[in-house]
């Protein structure tokens, strides 16, 4: 759909963009009231009892009185906290951040990452995960974990849904990382030829033997990822759908009830939990369709812990609560794609005179309110490879992207600028496009904006011909994940950028041992980031808030938060 936003509204952003040059920028905007004022508050039905778990009788007299009990609430309490809507709730095939936050709370896979650091920590269900090779792998797992619904989880467990996830007439997304690890076997499955996948085996209840066509050094940080968690016997036993209504997982918290969609999911603490057990005892997960009314609820009193506040509500709540609010660095970035394979964007000198007339820092501090980080490098900051200052072309330098714009053929006719629409894009969108009106004299532009799930199949088609937004956030903490999006043949290459050394590079750290792989990986991006086929623009940046009644709250680089760790303390 051509559009073009009202003139009046560009006319403010271009003066908002030249006002950032002497002053701050006054934030306006006055959050309008929601209808949807319906939601639900936690009215406790559950009306405490008095609790029978009195200390034992084998009491200690001279036991002295611990301060910090009297901050701790009986059971460890419960807590509300907010969560968009979930696509899915089966591991196997969710790949949002909103059903992913619930489905780490309900499941424990085989590794578990540090939520600053990303690096891999105990906490998941692997003993061990060993190679020689990094192409057959063994993997041990701990015995004496159950699903909440009381079975043992095994190896089987495991083996069993990956092996359902691989086929075809499952139509699971997350099959596509089956792949990109090399699971032998795999294609043969997903081709239809054979169930199972041949390098996938059993050795015995808590032994998984792994084989991998060729050397894949990223595969422990893999196989942390959402869609290798296991599956209970009992899901075989009904519809993929029906189980997706109650998961029964074999994580700290169970589901309390089904998930009310629109409304909530109930959690309730798992006591027979293989780990470490959480600290409160239910989770309210308040499922809101907008932002702004969940921090409304927020400041209300009405909710304890909101990780999305809106970017207008950021600089307030870090002034107004304090030490119960933080920004939280995430591993996503947004950039601007470049389809390579019409002209003229097939042209590196014209990408690049794009992407330096890009202001960053002014779109970041007026459109977003200071909640981003400007760009400089394919690799999100979580990662330890990430470089600053690794892309040569994305700092603002409007002389420098005139000279290079001038040495191509320009653009003839109307420049279309691509993104989904409803998720917030149109006004920074905006600022981009007058941007480069100002800097490269590119004055007839247009709007292509559509629903995602449209948006992605104009991608897949690559029936795109300007440049487009896109954004993702590092699954799994490692390079290897940002940077095969850009391989010749990943699905998710829609600049379709293709370059054999790049290719080659990629193979090359794939195969090394990651402590060492890093070097390589940073070799291949800067082939990337000298090509261009896309510009990135900013890093994730989450500001999160929580109540008094909260504590101990912690959100990780994927943007969840840590729901096991919080503290009820009121």
């Amino acid at each position: 759909m051509q559009s073009r936003l009202s003139g009046h509204l560009r006319w403010l952003l271009l003066v908002a963009a030249l006002a950032l040059v002497v002053a701050a920028c006054a934030p306006e905007d006055d959050p309008e009231e929601d209808p949807d004022d319906d939601v639900e508050v936690d009215d406790d039905p559950d009306e405490d009892e008095p609790d029978e778990d009195e200390p034992d009788e084998e009491e200690d007299p001279d036991e002295e009185e611990d301060p910090d009990d009297e901050a701790e609430a009986p059971d460890g309490g419960e807590f509300s906290m907010y969560l968009c809507e979930p696509e899915r709730l089966l591991s196997q095939e969710s790949s949002e951040v909103c059903g992913s936050q619930v489905l780490d709370v309900l499941f424990t896979g085989l590794v578990a990452y540090d939520p600053e650091t990303s690096e891999v920590v105990e906490g998941g269900m692997a003993s061990s995960i060993e190679s020689d090779d990094n192409v057959d792998w063994t993997i041990e797992i701990e015995e004496g974990w159950e699903f909440h619904n009381g079975e043992e989880v095994t190896a089987d467990n495991y083996v069993d849904a990956w092996n359902w996830m691989a086929d075809p007439e499952n139509e699971m997304g997350n099959a596509s990382f089956l792949a990109t690890a090399g699971f032998e076997g795999y294609q043969e499955v997903a081709d239809g030829e054979a169930d199972e996948m041949a390098g996938v085996e059993v050795v015995d209840d808590y032994t998984i033997e792994v084989s991998l066509v060729e050397p894949f050094g990223p595969f422990e940080l893999l196989i942390g990822y959402t869609g290798f968690h296991p599956l209970p016997d009992e899901f075989y036993d009904m519809e993929a759908t029906e189980f997706e209504e109650a998961p029964i997982g074999n994580g700290p918290y169970m589901m309390d009830g089904e998930w009310e969609r629109g409304q909530r999911i109930m959690l309730e603490r798992f006591d027979d939990y293989g780990g470490e057990p959480a600290n409160a005892q239910a989770v309210e997960m308040r499922i809101y369709d907008d932002v702004g009314t969940a921090y409304l609820d927020f400041e209300a009193g009405e909710l304890d812990i909101h990780d999305g506040v809106p970017p207008e509500s950021r600089t307030q709540a870090l002034e107004e609560y304090g030490d119960r609010a933080f920004d939280n660095e995430v591993s996503s970035y947004d950039y601007l794609g470049f389809p390579t394979f019409v002209e003229p964007f097939d042209d590196p000198d014209l990408r690049k005179a794009i992407s330096l007339a890009i202001d960053r820092e002014s779109i970041i501090d007026v459109i977003f309110e200071g909640a981003r980080t400007p760009a400089t490098s394919a690799l999100p900051p979580i990662l330890p490879a990430h470089r600053d200052g690794a892309c040569d072309y994305c700092e603002h330098d409007p002389e420098r992207a005139q000279e290079l714009y001038e040495g191509t053929d320009g653009i003839d006719g109307t420049l279309e600028l691509y993104f989904n629409s409803g998720a917030g894009h149109e006004e920074w969108m905006e600022s981009v496009s007058l941007q480069l009106e100002d800097t490269l004299g590119i004055d007839d532009i247009e709007f292509n904006s559509l629903e995602f799930a449209e948006y992605l199949e104009l991608h897949d088609a690559q029936e795109v011909e300007g440049p487009y937004r896109l954004g993702w956030v590092t699954v799994y903490p490692s390079p290897q994940y940002s940077m095969e999006l850009y391989l010749e043949d990943s699905p998710s290459n829609y600049a379709g950028y293709d370059d054999p050394e790049f290719n080659d590079l990629m193979a090359e750290a794939n195969a090394t041992e990651p402590e060492e792989a890093d070097e390589i990986y940073q070799e291949a991006e800067d082939i990337l980031l000298e090509d261009l086929p896309i510009a990135p623009l900013w890093y994730g940046l989450d500001t999160v808030v929580h109540s008094e009644r909260v504590d101990n709250v912690i959100a990780n680089t994927r943007t969840f938060i840590e729901v096991a760790d919080v503290e009820v303390v009121e």
